[in-house]
């Protein structure tokens, strides 16, 4: 038996049922209820009206003739403190450890071996600021595809499905260890068959992030 939310229809998953309370908790309301009203409840796809969902700021959303483009954009306040440090880091430790050596004419293997973790983490810090500065992550349906792409200035990591397989999304929490604790960031998990499912993680407000599982999760119930 299949359990639906009975406020926006979608499907309650088993791992949400509480049967010793007679409760069912929809993920994307964020909302507990009775699971005889869940057993009850219409479906989304089976519902008449198509609820209008505005995007949230930040979130972009375009109909196409054969799906949709979901533009997410991955800015950030947090640029202004990683431009001006990411041009203090990169090229105060590059220019100093590789530049000379180049201005000079001289290979110097002790220094520039040295050199070696400064230029990891420049690569790392370069890549984090122009994500905060002008990064964006794209989720397109087309030609029979689920595409998700994320990136920044024409280059983009890409992984797409079929979307005949896509089962599902939903929101999940990752926590990433830190200095003085952990870190809590959210992303949209999107099932596919017999695959891994895609991932799309920016560090956007949980909020956003929700709103983005919800549109996601009703337009795979309603096959389009």
């Amino acid at each position: 038996m299949r359990f639906h939310c009975p406020d926006c229809g979608l499907p309650i998953a088993a791992v949400d049922l509480a049967p010793a309370q007679g409760v069912a908790v929809c993920r994307f309301c964020e909302k507990p209820f009775p699971m005889t009203a869940c057993q009850t409840a219409i479906p989304f796809e089976q519902r008449n009206i198509v609820p209008v969902m505005t995007p949230p700021k930040g979130v972009d959303l375009v109909e196409t003739m054969d799906g949709f483009r979901l533009t997410m954009s991955t800015r950030s306040c947090i640029a202004i403190f990683l431009v001006p440090f990411t041009l203090v880091w990169a090229g105060g430790s590059l220019g100093g450890i590789y530049g000379t050596q180049i201005a000079k004419g001289e290979f110097n293997w002790m220094m520039s071996l040295f050199g070696l973790p400064f230029l990891v983490g420049s690569f790392f810090l370069i890549g984090l600021t122009v994500m905060s500065v002008a990064g964006r992550s794209v989720v397109e349906l087309a030609a029979g595809r689920l595409t998700v792409r994320t990136g920044a200035l024409g280059v983009y990591r890409k992984k797409s499905a079929d979307w005949r397989e896509v089962r599902g999304s939903r929101l999940t929490e990752v926590s990433r260890r830190g200095r003085n604790g952990y870190s809590t960031s959210y992303q949209v998990e999107i099932a596919v068959e017999g695959a891994e499912p895609l991932r799309l993680g920016v560090g956007a407000e949980r909020e956003t992030m929700l709103w983005v599982a919800r549109f996601l999760a009703g337009r795979i119930q309603r096959g389009r």
